[in-house]
């Protein structure tokens, strides 16, 4: 029987891999040179991206999400004025006056360029692109979250709003308070709990503590999810503990004392087009570019469907 290996695979399938990775390498070396094989790897490296990138974000948990051609364009809309009146047969129904508030969503671009010496792609072509694609698609993936992050920040920027709730710890009471008044303001009800592991285990600790009977609290049970970071759900809502929250520094940017409650119709984010890639070697020095861009852009404009929750001890 074959031994389990590392990350969990066979020795048989652990052979495999190497092979694949050692004839990419060599076809790099013989071919790093030809602009056509740079511009098809480059090709796939993009689909990769992309689908990582689409599959990691947590957006639509969040908040309504379109994905729009390049050339179209996203609108926040609401309707009012109709209404309906009693009256006795054959009388006279009034007419009402609609008027619409529109606000389109501007675009903004976000992208990553990355340099490497042609030497490194040259021998070692399998490990370098897999790191790109990897380290490509957390970049994307943490910068979406910080203009997120930052635009929810805006529209509950302290005390001063009635959205904003702080005090020593979280306690179910609290997230309680801020689950009713988010669902009673929202039309869709669908709501999530989003934070870092700081304040979401709070919850966890006092959803699965001893003086709690668990009720409304089930775990999430989709693998994927839960490696996503979806522990579960707690009265209809998601729980969502974020991954992904560290500048290229490795600093978090998003704080460990905040939480936040929010229902998707609080706010609206769309993407434009897929993400466009081009790469080149310098023609004067040694070097490898590969660039990327995609266009993103979002609005709050529902402040009232949405809680930030602040922990004062942290």
């Amino acid at each position: 029987m074959s031994s389990i290996k590392l990350y969990g695979k066979t020795d048989p399938e652990l052979e495999a891999l190497r092979k694949k990775v050692q004839l990419l390498n060599e076809e790099a070396a013989q071919n790093f040179d030809n602009p056509t094989w740079r511009r098809e790897r480059a090709q796939e490296m993009t689909e990769t991206i992309y689908e990582g990138f689409q599959h990691e974000n947590l957006l639509a948990l969040m908040a309504e999400v379109e994905n729009l051609p390049f050339t179209g364009r996203s609108f926040v809309k609401e309707t009012r004025g109709l209404k309906a009146f009693w009256l006795a047969r054959g009388g006279y129904i009034e007419a009402s006056t609609l008027h619409s508030e529109v606000m389109e969503i501007p675009r903004d671009i976000i992208g990553f360029h990355v340099t490497e010496f042609e030497e490194k792609l040259e021998t070692n072509f399998a490990e370098t692109a897999t790191t790109l694609v990897d380290l490509a698609i957390q970049r994307m993936d943490a910068m979406v979250n910080q203009r997120v992050l930052s635009l929810f920040q805006a529209a509950i920027p302290d005390n001063s709003s009635p959205s904003y709730v702080s005090g020593s710890g979280v306690s179910l009471a609290q997230l309680n308070a801020a689950l009713a008044g988010v669902r009673d303001a929202s039309k869709t009800r669908n709501v999530t709990i989003l934070g870092r592991p700081t304040m979401t285990e709070q919850i966890m600790d006092e959803l699965l503590g001893s003086s709690y009977n668990g009720s409304g609290f089930l775990p999430a049970t989709n693998e994927e999810m839960v490696r996503r970071g979806l522990l579960g759900t707690y009265r209809g809502a998601n729980i969502v503990s974020l991954t992904n929250y560290t500048d290229e520094n490795d600093v978090p940017f998003f704080p460990d004392n905040e939480m936040y409650v929010m229902s998707t119709d609080a706010s609206k984010f769309a993407f434009w087009g897929g993400m466009k890639t081009k790469e080149f070697v310098e023609e004067d020095n040694w070097y490898w570019h590969f660039l990327g861009k995609k266009e993103f852009g979002g609005v709050v404009h529902r402040p009232d469907r949405l809680r930030r929750i602040v922990d004062t001890s942290l």
